[in-house]
């Protein structure tokens, strides 16, 4: 689509260069979700493709991966066997069910940033205990725990002029037993739940999405999992596609299929 209100395109080869930001500018990188539909408040796309960030890296504690790195990368990249957790990263991919187009030029940063309470990363991201970095046009940087970033529907703790930079998950975490499960009316429309458990052997975390504005991550005992009682005190999303109590009980069918699925991964 079309952006007819954008006055202003700049290519930066580095982020400090960028020194005016308002609710007029975007950033752009694969541009996927950004062109496809009527943004009439953008009047500056600022293309970080340029910055030259790195797309997967690994370091001496950390999976570094570049916020413009394209889904793909994901998909190709020879990871280690003993890296189970990458599976996860594999069906948060695949529950996108995007053409091959799509998944070739749509990023990371992307996919988390748009806070899309139907994304489909962020959940994994919380449940493997990754970490942001996030940048300023100052050159400032901080790092934010994956829980914490997203607040809502398509809101994040992100201020003006801060992109995020990288997500880092510990190499540690890569090792874990890691299951994926998402429901939607059909395979290509958007997600009415997702389910993502993973266990290290001494617990287990499981991060809700799709069903809730930002993903959850929950915490039960043994009692309340008899009847799930914990997600009553969970804010479910109620709409046109379904309501909070199909929601809800649509969720804790996904839960109990994780968990059973997490106990017959071999160990």
């Amino acid at each position: 689509m079309d952006l007819p209100n954008v006055e202003t395109y700049l290519n930066p080869e580095n982020i400090q260069t960028i020194t005016n930001w308002d609710e007029s500018c975007a950033w752009l990188a694969g541009g996927t979700w950004l062109f496809s539909e009527p943004q009439p408040y953008l009047k500056v796309l600022v293309d970080i493709q340029r910055l030259g960030w790195s797309e997967i890296e690994v370091e001496e504690n950390y999976l570094a991966i570049g916020a413009t790195c394209p889904l793909i990368k994901l998909l190709e990249y020879p990871w280690l066997t003993e890296w189970t957790a990458v599976e996860g990263l594999k069906s948060a991919i695949a529950g996108l069910a995007a053409s091959l187009k799509i998944i070739n030029v749509a990023t990371v940063g992307g996919n988390i940033c748009l806070a899309l309470s139907v994304g489909t990363l962020a959940p994994l991201m919380v449940a493997l205990s990754a970490t942001y970095e996030i940048y300023n046009i100052k050159g400032e940087s901080h790092q934010v725990a994956a829980k914490d970033f997203q607040l809502g529907f398509k809101s994040t703790i992100l201020q003006p002029g801060e992109i995020l930079r990288r997500v880092l998950i510990p190499l540690s975490h890569l090792k874990w037993k890691t299951d994926y499960q998402r429901f939607g009316i059909t395979a290509t429309d958007p997600a009415l739940a997702i389910v993502v458990s993973t266990s290290n052997y001494q617990q287990v975390r499981c991060v809700i999405g799709a069903s809730v504005a930002a993903p959850q991550l929950l915490e039960f005992d043994d009692v309340e999992m008899k009847d799930f009682a914990f997600l009553q005190k969970v804010n479910f999303i109620e709409d046109a596609k379904a309501s909070a109590i199909y929601r809800r009980e649509l969720t804790a069918i996904l839960i109990k299929r994780s968990l059973s699925a997490l106990l017959c991964q071999k160990t």
